[in-house]
């Protein structure tokens, strides 16, 4: 809700992105047509960071779940990581009809968050993984220290 409210609620998003030279953002051509100020669309960094971070996690997830298989890691293992990324290029097409529609600065993150989610979402529905979506953590349990020390304890005993 903060990339809408200060894209659509006030200008100070489109000021600051349009006065800041710095590499935070991706200028691209919008109209050819248009004013030589108003000739360019801006993607923020973080409409790439976010949206990327949450791809490269349902990577990790379909790999992570290979492996526990024991399958190998190929292409056909990607499946989430797949569907997200063209969810994610399909978000910015969808971003950028609607700058060109309503002519105005668009949040990027409105498009692309329920994009990605939805197809993970999605994905998983059609799998029948919805509650392994939901529950997945790549984190192996950790031993208490006690644990550790009791188990270097009985393996001493057994090489006695």
């Amino acid at each position: 809700f903060y990339d809408i409210f200060w894209v659509f609620g006030t200008d100070v998003m489109v000021t600051v992105a349009k006065s800041f030279q710095a590499p935070i953002k991706l200028v691209f051509p919008r109209d050819w047509d248009a004013p030589k100020e108003q000739q360019f669309s801006m993607l923020g960094l973080g409409d790439i960071v976010i949206p990327g971070l949450f791809i490269a996690l349902m990577l990790r997830m379909d790999v992570h779940r290979a492996q526990a298989a024991g399958k190998v890691i190929s292409e056909g293992v990607k499946a989430y990581f797949y569907t997200n990324f063209i969810a994610y290029i399909l978000g910015l097409v969808t971003t950028v009809v609607f700058m060109m529609w309503f002519k105005a600065a668009q949040p990027a993150l409105l498009y692309l968050v329920p994009a990605c989610l939805g197809a993970a979402c999605l994905t998983a529905l059609v799998r029948g993984e919805v509650t392994a979506l939901f529950a997945w953590k790549e984190e192996e349990p950790e031993d208490k220290e006690g644990d550790k020390d009791n188990k270097d304890k009985a393996e001493t005993k057994k090489t006695e």
